[in-house]
């Protein structure tokens, strides 16, 4: 690095650090209910229809333990029944052709799913708080494009958590590698 006359001496740029803190808090636009909140009066004049947001937040090791104990007795039935469906669904993500009765079978797997996947929701939006009626109405009322965005952040959210997980568990095996040699 060329040392200039009054450079700064700035520490690197961490990329880590900016991930881990990057997934603490996230604003997730809600485009289809724009329709919903629309300016009025006078001012409808001026402003554009906005979309509502939300926020959503990691979870916390608590709040995981909170989610699966309101879903013990499900997640119980549900983990039955997904490993004798394990097969059907290897090969419907190969893209092999399955039969009516086995699309069903995948199907109401995953509308058995929904009761978890709003909790969890519950659980992961902050603002606006929301109850769990307030969840599975809101889910309802999206459009696949909005409702498939918020699953997918937090899907981005939960596998970030075990990536930042998996960096440093093996930064604390280097470490001990280190000491014992």
């Amino acid at each position: 690095m060329v040392n200039v006359r009054g450079q700064l001496d700035a520490p690197l740029l961490d990329v880590g650090t900016v991930t881990e803190d990057y997934w603490e808090r996230k604003e997730i636009l809600l485009s289809s209910l724009a329709r919903l909140y629309k300016p009025k009066g006078w001012r409808r004049f001026f402003y554009k229809t906005q979309a509502p947001k939300i926020v959503i937040k990691r979870l916390t090791q608590s709040d995981w333990q909170e989610i699966e104990d309101k879903n013990f007795a499900l997640r119980a039935e549900i983990s039955d029944e997904s490993t004798a469906l394990t097969p059907l669904i290897t090969q419907y993500a190969a893209g092999k052709e399955l039969s009516i009765d086995d699309l069903d079978k995948i199907n109401k797997l995953g509308i058995k799913m929904r009761p978890i996947t709003y909790t969890m929701l519950q659980t992961i939006i902050e603002q606006p708080k929301m109850s769990y009626e307030d969840v599975s109405m809101m889910m309802e009322i999206l459009d696949d494009f909005d409702a498939d965005t918020l699953l997918s952040y937090v899907s981005l959210m939960t596998s970030e958590k075990a990536s930042v997980m998996k960096r440093v568990y093996d930064k604390r095996m280097k470490e001990a590698e280190i000491i014992t040699q």
